[in-house]
């Protein structure tokens, strides 16, 4: 059967699964990793919020952190001088040209927010962890009897009983009505800005490992944390969670065995994309909106 898998990845094949890749519709996942290869989904275009969330928890993991996964070498960090670790993610950061105006604007003013955010994560990480010694982007793996492939994810941040999932909330960039300006505006923390993903990777990390779960959110000026008290942290809700993802993962499986790994076959038999959707189809490459008119007739 696992032939069938062979066009996945561009070509490359399939070898896993993550979280992240079974969060999204499955018509995304198709035009995403079926038609596209690992390295051509780091040039999709993204917007200023995940930058500065990948910029602000690259940094702070630095700064916090005793050790730090990079692929499967488990490195001590050394360096802990802030402005070159933070220079250092800026630059890996603007390497990706801005996407439009907006975004050019937020990444002219990104330290506005980011120098704020990484307080906030430090604190955090303090008050979870307090003095244990913490390791960050650790891969783990959770192979599931019905499953042809393993689930793999990186765990943010960890200690040897406790790990913690942070999801960064920085302020919405919003434009002046009738005027060229922009403003930034905060997010309230509330479990208003919790998706249903966040708790199936809560939920995957915790039956990987059996740790203390956390999930935290951190905007500039403050942070929420959650923990196992709460009744969505519970081992139930996690373990329903987990259920949930991987019984979407098997009838994906078990949708490109039925098409015997043909693409355009497994498209005609998935809901069409949704291009209205305030996130998912956002942001398209030309390759992505070229995949999408191919196999739907839709102009994205």
């Amino acid at each position: 059967m696992k032939e069938y898998f062979c066009n996945i990845n561009g070509g490359l094949g399939l070898d896993h699964w993550s979280p992240t890749s079974s969060s999204m519709p499955f018509a995304k996942w198709i035009v995403n990793y079926g038609y596209h290869t690992p390295k051509e989904r780091d040039g999709f275009l993204m917007n200023y919020k995940p930058r500065i969330g990948n910029l602000t928890n690259n940094t702070a993991q630095r700064l916090v952190c005793d050790y730090r996964y990079f692929k499967d070498k488990k490195i001590k960090i050394e360096n802990r001088d802030y402005n070159e670790i933070y220079q250092k993610e800026l630059s890996d950061i603007n390497k990706y040209e801005p996407i439009d105006e907006k975004d050019k604007y937020a990444r002219d003013h990104i330290d506005d927010l980011s120098h704020k955010i990484i307080n906030q994560i430090k604190k955090l990480h303090k008050e979870i962890f307090k003095d244990e010694k913490t390791v960050a982007e650790r891969y783990v793996a959770q192979a599931v009897k019905k499953l042809w492939h393993d689930i793999i994810g990186r765990i943010d941040y960890e200690s040897t009983h406790l790990f913690n999932e942070l999801k960064v909330k920085p302020s919405k960039l919003l434009k002046r009505k009738n005027k060229d300006e922009y403003y930034w505006k905060q997010q309230e923390l509330s479990e208003d800005l919790i998706f249903d993903d966040y708790w199936k990777q809560v939920a995957f990390y915790y039956k990987c490992t059996g740790k203390k779960p956390f999930l935290s959110l951190v905007n500039e000026d403050d942070y929420m944390i959650l923990d196992d008290t709460h009744e969505k942290m519970r081992a139930d809700h996690l373990e329903y969670q987990f259920n949930l993802m991987t019984n979407k993962i098997y009838r994906w499986e078990q949708m490109i065995i039925y098409c015997k790994g043909n693409l355009s076959e497994l498209a005609n038999i998935t809901e069409e994309p949704d291009l209205n959707h305030y996130y998912h189809y956002k942001d398209t490459t030309d390759k992505q909106k070229q995949t999408i008119k191919q196999l739907w007739g839709l102009d994205a």
